[in-house]
């Protein structure tokens, strides 16, 4: 049964949630914005699509690792260098460029990355004196920035629901949650789940769930899950967490590089990204919402337990295997050997 909850304890009048999610889009739309921190303001600019600021750019911890630096977010200073070779700093296969300056500014450079992921950019952006803003741009502080993805999670709840019959046999009461911004998870829920009820959390795929790639076992396990669900009863939550969290478009250049020969993990590194980038606590509340705080949880991915699990979700991981073919035999051969799946 939907209950719709009171939102009076939610974030979404108080200014700093409120200022961090403008900037989420404003750098979604490839605008400038500022980030205040001990005092400072910084100008800082999504380096694919926003103004070039100047020949300094934010790269957060793997980028930087990936380069041969210390994991920490940080900024690289590449004189006089133009737009192409500060793109390929941030993103392109080999180490650190010749004649590149490291300048140690963890904080802005962890906002401005974490800005960057939430608008599904990529985690590079240019970095100006605020003095070169133009007159209306938008600013946030970096503690309110890097907050925003935990608090905004909180604020997940139900809005719509209705019966839909599945083709795997049963029909599922499906009940759209929406968090303060519009960010939407579904809740495919077959029976009536109690303790120790059979759950998966399924993160979006459009290249294998809508147009059945051959690359991933994702469409693969959504199948086999809703199958399971249909005859033993459970949830399926669907996620938008693409790409392992990093939005179709980087998944897509994650594709590229993998071409190019790079492995799933180094892909994503190259990137500017963790090898696996979604966070659970939106899971783990609708999870809570829907009276489950012990599961049974389809997946081979440990850290999907723990994260879960580090939410307050009591978890027994359920073994989904999908079929391993020439396509995605590698694929599936990072995931166990770098990612620690149980394949």
């Amino acid at each position: 049964m939907l209950t719709v909850r009171d939102r009076t304890t939610d974030p979404v009048a108080e200014p700093g949630f409120v200022a961090a999610h403008r900037l989420v889009g404003e750098v979604g739309a490839g605008r400038q914005v500022v980030l205040e921190a001990d005092g400072r303001r910084v100008l800082v600019s999504p380096l694919d699509g926003g103004p070039l600021l100047s020949d300094t750019v934010a790269i957060g911890g793997p980028r930087a690792a990936y380069l041969g630096l210390a994991e920490a977010p940080t900024l690289v200073r590449l004189p006089g260098r133009n737009l192409s070779e500060l793109v390929d700093l941030a993103s392109a296969v080999g180490g650190l460029p010749e004649g590149a300056e490291v300048i140690a500014d963890a904080p802005v450079a962890a906002a401005a990355t974490e800005l960057a992921k939430l608008a599904e950019r990529l985690p590079a952006l240019t970095v100006a004196d605020s003095a070169d803003a133009l007159p209306g741009t938008l600013s946030a502080s970096v503690a309110d920035v890097l907050a925003f993805r935990r608090r905004l999670a909180a604020t997940m709840r139900p809005v719509a629901t209705a019966a839909v019959p599945l083709a795997a046999g049963a029909t599922a009461e499906v009940t759209a949650f929406r968090n303060a911004v519009g960010g939407c998870l579904s809740a495919v829920v077959v029976g009536t789940p109690g303790p120790g009820s059979l759950v998966r959390v399924h993160s979006s795929c459009v290249t294998g769930d809508i147009l059945g790639s051959l690359k991933c076992d994702c469409g693969a396990q959504l199948r086999l899950s809703l199958e399971r669900i249909a005859v033993d009863g459970g949830v399926l939550l669907y996620t938008a967490q693409e790409g392992r969290g990093i939005g179709l478009v980087n998944k897509l250049r994650a594709y590229a590089l993998q071409d190019s020969g790079l492995d799933t993990v180094d892909a994503n590194l190259a990137l500017g990204y963790h090898d696996d980038e979604r966070d659970y606590a939106a899971a783990a509340v609708v999870l809570a919402e829907l009276g489950l705080s012990d599961v049974r949880l389809m997946t081979n991915n440990p850290s999907k337990a723990a994260g879960l699990e580090a939410a307050g979700i009591r978890v027994t991981p359920v073994p989904l295997l999908g079929p391993v073919t020439p396509q995605n035999a590698h694929y599936l051969a990072t995931k166990r050997r770098r990612s620690g799946h149980r394949l």
